[in-house]
This record gives structure tokens, sequence and C-alpha cells, in this order.
């Protein structure tokens, strides 16, 4: 009887001494894991919502497009970082993240002097900007050269298409230009219907904006050419010693993504062709 105390005895130390090391190990995996969730710092991302297939938000609040999910996949490669994705008007995003309230914005930026000097901005872009012309089916327009003396609708004052075409006939003095600036913002739809009904020969502007879908809902008998113009979108990091390195990991992640091939099959999926197999325009 006594030996069989003794047994019990120890098998039940045995048991304890277990518990109360099954425990403490719990306990370290706890405190590992709420010491791991504390080093993971949220960034506030800004994105448009209204550009789509750029970026847009649903009447749920889903934000979808093709920076959104570079954004998530770039995301998934930073452990010490977490994307908090948010929509933003464009005229309050580049206020925002100059005063700080945000971190880093998308928006289809193209790099100038200034933004790299206000900003920190990843050396890897994040997509490619296409300028086509829609024109209508069985044109002839090709090129810029084919627009003399054609009717090209009004562009957006001060935009950036309206400077690429400007900076176009600076370099080819030889062809003039009917170029006219609008004086309110002229939704894609309404170009695009002015090309069809032969109100204007050709429209120009960014290719990445929704007008394949469109041309496709209203069936329109409009078609897109070859771009006249390929450059860079890049994104803006608000300029601070504690960014630095989420710059560099964030442009370590753009590397692996376009060498992947993921940041093609993203542009495959929103904007149906593969923007990266343009050539930059040679400025």
């Amino acid at each position: 009887m006594k030996k069989f105390s003794m047994s019990f005895l120890a098998l039940s130390m045995t048991v304890l001494l277990a518990a109360c090391n099954g425990g403490e190990e719990g306990e370290a995996t706890a405190e590992n894991k709420t010491n791991s969730d504390a080093e993971t710092r949220t960034i506030t991302v800004t994105t448009p919502p209204t550009s789509k297939n750029l970026s847009w938000q649903e009447t749920d609040g889903e934000i979808l497009g093709y920076e959104p999910d570079v954004l998530r996949a770039i995301d998934e490669k930073l452990a010490a970082y977490e994307f908090d994705i948010q929509a933003v008007a464009d005229s309050a995003q580049e206020t925002g993240i100059k005063s700080g309230r945000y971190e880093l914005n998308v928006g289809g930026f193209y790099p100038t002097p200034e933004r790299e000097e206000q900003f920190l901005v990843p050396e890897e872009a994040t997509g490619r900007s296409l300028i086509k012309m829609w024109v209508k089916e069985g044109s002839d327009i090709e090129t810029l050269e084919d627009l003399e003396g054609k009717d090209i609708t009004p562009f957006t004052a001060g935009g950036g298409t309206l400077q690429v075409v400007l900076d176009w006939q600076e370099e080819n003095p030889e062809y003039e230009l009917n170029l006219e600036e609008s004086s309110g913002d002229i939704p894609y739809a309404q170009r695009l219907k002015e090309i069809d009904s032969g109100k204007y020969d050709a429209f120009i502007g960014p290719a990445n904006l929704g007008q394949n879908e469109i041309i496709e809902e209203q069936g329109l008998n409009v078609r897109a050419t070859d771009p006249i113009y390929v450059g860079e979108t890049i994104m803006l990091i608000n300029d601070s010693e504690e960014n630095q390195d989420l710059l560099k990991q964030v442009d370590e992640a753009l590397v692996e993504l376009k060498e992947e091939g993921t940041l093609s099959e993203i542009s495959e999926e929103y904007y149906g062709e593969d923007v990266f197999q343009y050539d930059l325009t040679e400025e």
C-alpha cells in the first residue's frame, strides 16, 4: 500500500509539473504574439474613390481597382507593416500626406521634380500610365501626326494629357493641331459618345479610367489606338525619418511583385491588358 501511494504521488507531481510548464509555455506564446502585434505599424494609405478602373469605392464601402490590389499585394509582403486603405478625394490626398495625416498615397501620380522633392518616392513604379486616342471604327487615325486638320475633344484645363500633347507639338512644329481646353470636367462617357456621333474625330486621355467598359456597355462604334505616350505612375510617402524603412521595404516589394508577374496579372484583371508590355516614352 505504501509503495502504491508513493507511485501515485510521483505520478501526481509529474502531471502537476507538466501542467505548470504547459501554462508557462502558453503564457510565453501569448506574450510573444502580443509583442509581435505591438511591433506591427499600421500605415494609413489613401487611394481615389471614383477613378474606375484605377481605383474606386463601391456603395458598400469596398475599395477596388488596380492600385488597391497592388497595395494589398505589397501589404502581404511587409511583416512589419499593416496597411489601412482608405478612399480619399484627390484634392485631399496630397494635402493630407504633406501634413502627415496620411502616410502613403496612390492615385496614378506622374513623377515630377516637385513631388520627388516634397515626398519619399520608391524607385520602382507602381504601374504604367498609358495615354491613348479613341477614334471611330474605320478611322485611319493612329498617331498624333494624323490629327492635323482634325477635330479633337477639348482637354481638361491644366491636365497632364494636354501637357503631353503640347510637349509633342513643341518637338514637332511642322504639325499644327487644333487644341482646346474645356471650361469644366467633361465625363468620359460624353467624350466617347461625341466620337461615336462624329462631332469630334478623336479623344485623347489616360487609358485606365474604364473607357473599354463604357464603349461595350453603350454599344459605341469607337476603338482605341496604341498608346501615344507611356509613362510611369508612382506612390507618395510622407517624408519623415520614421518612413525611411517603409520606403525601402515598399520599393523591394514592388521589385518582387514585378519580377513575379503579379503586377502584370493585376493589370490584366482591371485594364484587360498588361501595361508593362509597353516601353516607356523617351523624354
